[in-house]
């Protein structure tokens, strides 16, 4: 090999070695997919709060046992309750994504209080909360929302289609509410967990919980 070709060689393999360091050293902008689940583990509340709720992670007690945290929701006074998230996890194209369906485990903390938990996506111009709404009790227990149709969804910022909602997604919402729903929710005093947040589609089954999560589930 002439110098001149060993000097091209060298040339092409340190690029190449640079190329591969800055993909390992740059990381890639996340995006709503297929699977991704919301664990809050350790002592942190991840991407989620805003609303003007009190949000805190026990760092235990969460749907997989002592061992797991979660995000606990909190109004000291009868004010709006809710937590949104503007995660890069969450933002973007749910259609193109193939997100039918979002899973989500509730617990009742502190004392018991009648609340109605709804849960919402969209954008700030195109806005759609889900009519169902989930009621916390003392144990852990998972609930399901369907993305599939507007039916059971009701606009609370608009206009625009519920499918344009999904393309342009850059929050999501888990909120206390009660009917008839509008933008601003009902006003309440009270606390809930959150915990084990997945996007699915409707070909992928929820996360079979541990062995620890269903002790916590049923002790």
């Amino acid at each position: 090999m002439s110098p001149r070709s060993r000097a091209l060689a060298t040339t092409v393999r340190t690029l190449a070695l640079l190329i591969l360091t800055l993909a390992l050293a740059v990381p890639v902008a996340a995006a709503p997919v297929v699977g991704f689940v919301a664990e809050w583990a350790g002592s942190s509340v991840g991407s989620w709060g805003t609303g003007g709720s009190i949000y805190t992670n026990p760092g235990t007690g969460g749907v997989g046992g002592a061992a797991d945290g979660y995000l606990n929701v909190a109004t000291t006074t009868t004010t709006h309750l809710g937590a949104v998230s503007f995660g890069p996890e969450y933002t973007g194209d749910w259609l193109a994504a193939g997100i039918t369906r979002v899973a989500f485990w509730l617990r009742d903390t502190g004392a018991p209080q009648a609340l109605e938990i709804h849960f919402a996506v969209g954008n700030g111009s195109n806005f759609w909360q889900s009519n169902a709404g989930f009621v916390p009790t003392a144990v852990w227990t998972q609930c399901f929302v369907s993305v599939e149709s507007p039916a059971g969804w009701t606009q609370i910022i608009g206009p625009g289609t519920f499918a344009d909602a999904l393309r342009n997604v850059d929050r999501v919402l888990v909120r206390h509410d009660r009917a008839p729903y509008f933008q601003t929710p009902d006003a309440v005093r009270g606390d809930f967990g959150l915990d084990h947040l997945e996007l699915l589609s409707s070909a992928t089954a929820a996360a079979i919980p541990t062995w620890g999560r269903l002790k916590a589930l049923y002790r």
